[in-house]
């Protein structure tokens, strides 16, 4: 890998005609970064990083030819969606090329169970969509609204929905991906069932996702629930038992223990002094035995939501 300073920019950004180029220092500087900056420890080692010039594909083809380019000129190369990880995964270590997917934002179908998609397509944009047949994403982070799939299955785990389909890297969650290589002649290579155990979490390090294919859920009302305890061990023991309640049908099982509930401040005035908190999502056809088990463990039901609301 040659360094930085000693590649010729102008003339690698030349080769790539027809490719959206960024390269306003300030614009720059922004796309080379995440969140990064919620740890204090990341903070220090990652605020100075920055790439040299940002690029926009909109197609595999153009993906193609900025890996040429790239291991032409032995540039470095960092891909990113959003950026809404918080541990720096496409923060350029040593600077180069930062490849940002969020133009390649196409459905190319979606059918009962499964769809396919380009990785810059947003999870809340993509819903929006599968939704219209009665199917949703099996999972999602709390970056639902903002975080590109592609982005998710690159650098994320699990989230909203794991509770019941488990986390992104067990077997069935990931169907197919197909990745653009870093070689002397890149390709195009397709890997699909364990196989795509290969690039999945592993943060565009060993390949460019350029396509998806993803099993879906069923979509349900789904309705938002906070219960609250006067103990965190009977929090967690509801907890468990709501998870292991296979009849009921959930998204949301995340318990809390004071004081983390008194952070929640859009929440505050359903989330009394001291007590311990369950923050849900049930199906609205499981809500009536939901409110047994509730009683059963001596929880108090402060807010609830309906899907229509």
């Amino acid at each position: 890998m040659t360094t930085p300073q000693a590649i010729d920019w102008n003339s690698l950004a030349s080769e790539l005609t027809g490719i959206e180029i960024i390269n306003d220092p300030t614009q720059v500087a922004k796309l080379s970064l995440d969140y990064y900056h919620f740890s204090p420890v990341l903070e220090s080692q990652l605020k100075d990083k920055r790439g040299n010039i940002v690029v926009r594909p909109t197609t595999v083809a153009e993906v193609l030819e900025i890996a040429r380019v790239c291991v032409k000129y032995k540039a470095p190369l960092t891909v990113r969606g959003s950026g809404t990880g918080n541990y720096g995964q496409c923060i350029p270590l040593n600077g180069g090329l930062i490849l940002d997917t969020t133009r390649m934002n196409q459905i190319n179908w979606i059918k009962p169970g499964l769809a396919s998609v380009q990785p810059g397509v947003k999870l809340a944009a993509f819903d929006k969509e599968a939704h219209k047949i009665g199917w949703e994403l099996r999972m999602a982070p709390s970056t639902y609204r903002t975080a590109t799939i592609g982005g998710f299955i690159g650098g994320g785990s699990g989230g909203i929905g794991s509770i019941t389909y488990g986390v992104l890297r067990d077997r069935g969650n990931l169907n197919a991906v197909q990745v653009v290589t870093l070689e002397d002649q890149p390709r195009v290579i397709e890997l699909r069932s364990d196989q795509v155990q290969k690039v999945n979490h592993a943060y565009g390090t060993n390949g460019i996702i350029t396509e998806l294919e993803i099993p879906l859920g069923p979509v349900y009302p789904w309705a938002e629930v906070i219960v609250v305890f006067d103990d965190f061990m009977t929090a967690a023991r509801f907890g468990q038992a709501l998870g292991d309640a296979d009849g009921l049908i959930k998204k949301l099982i995340s318990i809390h223990a004071w004081p983390i509930p008194s952070y929640f401040a859009a929440l505050s005035n359903y989330l009394p002094e001291a007590k311990h908190c369950a923050l849900l999502m049930i199906a609205e056809s499981s809500l009536e035995p939901f409110q047994d088990l509730v009683r059963e463990y001596g929880g108090e039901v402060t807010y609830q939501k309906t899907a229509q609301e």
